[in-house]
């Protein structure tokens, strides 16, 4: 697993791998039948990196169709005592299934998590039950199709649970859609924030989840210092440093409407992504997949990723960048592959 795509070739997959996931989740979960989440129980997904990300879009979209549900950081859950959990039910997530800290994890826990990752026969997935796979494919240097498939295998999670988010076979459709509509406002917005300092990317509810995962493949893959906020943190303090270099990144149509309007007038470069029909202009994009106003729908998570891609990928070409290429390797982010966590 430690060969990377091109970042334009992991994005463009995406669709493919997505609906070869929903058939292979549904494979899987069709072996380990499963009961119904009640309310009243707690769902934990503990993760790192773009993980902890999804993760995020998943416990939103699960706490607004009332189901209990809380989103950890694996490293915070690897300092658990023995034998602790957080929840009645737990999911590890973790792409490689090598990352340290998610297989620590899932080794306090007093009880096998469900485990998702793209390679079933990983130091991870041998502590999961049941094993929910990816498909074993090739990633870019960052997260790209690891997260899209991943939001496919949480969404026939909950579904087998009884929490339906989305079909998870219709969510490639909204990665291809996402591709189209995305192409020409993705360079044009790409070129724009070659000349700016920091990325601020903001939204709400699920959006808020996607917000964080744009914000972390920026940092990887263009180099641009990015933070993600909720819309209404945002407007509470932190849109206070912008000016003429910065840019603000936001999904949504409701109260980023207006804040939209408000950051333009201070000369800040502005662009909102909006989840369903409506007239593509400067400044904002639409993609033709329905989606809540408001960025709650769960396939809303999936075109605003995709968005942020394309964008990621066009900037990362006009700065020279190899993505995948890392000013600052570390040793112990992965597991060497016949190695296990002490």
């Amino acid at each position: 697993m430690d060969d990377h795509l091109p970042l334009e070739d992991a994005i463009a997959a995406q669709p493919e791998w997505m609906a070869r996931a929903a058939t292979l989740v549904a494979e899987a979960l069709a072996e380990h039948p499963v009961a119904r989440w009640a309310p009243a129980e707690t769902v934990a997904v503990i993760g790192m990196g773009a993980s902890t990300h999804a993760g995020a879009v998943f416990t939103e979209a699960l706490r607004a169709r009332g189901q209990r549900a809380v989103n950890l950081d694996a490293s915070a859950a690897a300092r658990f005592p023995d034998g602790f959990s957080p929840a009645e039910h737990v999911i590890v997530i973790s792409e490689s299934g090598r990352s340290p800290e998610p297989i620590l994890a899932a080794q306090r826990l007093p009880e096998r998590p469900v485990v998702i990752t793209n390679d079933p026969v990983s130091p991870l997935a041998e502590l999961g039950s049941p094993v929910i796979p990816l498909g074993g494919f090739t990633d870019s240097g960052v997260y790209t199709i690891g997260y899209t498939t991943t939001l496919v295998a949480l969404a026939a999670l909950a579904g087998a649970h009884g929490v339906p988010l989305a079909d998870p076979a219709s969510l490639a459709d909204v990665a291809a859609r996402a591709l189209a509509d995305a192409a020409e406002p993705g360079a044009s917005l790409a070129a724009a924030l070659d000349r700016c300092t920091f990325l601020d990317l903001v939204g709400q509810g699920v959006s808020y989840g996607g917000a964080q995962a744009g914000a972390l493949l920026f940092r990887e893959a263009t180099h641009l210092a990015t933070a993600a906020y909720d819309t209404l943190q945002y407007l509470h303090g932190p849109m206070e440093c912008c000016g003429p270099t910065a840019a603000v990144l936001m999904f949504g149509d409701g109260r980023e409407r207006p804040l939209a309007e408000q950051l333009e007038g201070a000369g800040v470069l502005t662009h909102r992504l909006v989840m369903g029909a409506g007239v593509s202009g400067p400044g904002v994009t639409h993609i033709g997949v329905p989606g809540a106003p408001d960025g709650a729908d769960y396939p809303a998570a999936v075109g605003e990723i995709v968005f942020a891609q394309v964008v990621a990928a066009a900037l990362a070409t006009r700065r020279g960048i190899t993505v995948g290429d890392w000013r600052f390797p570390q040793p112990d982010t992965k597991l060497p592959p016949a190695s296990y966590f002490p």
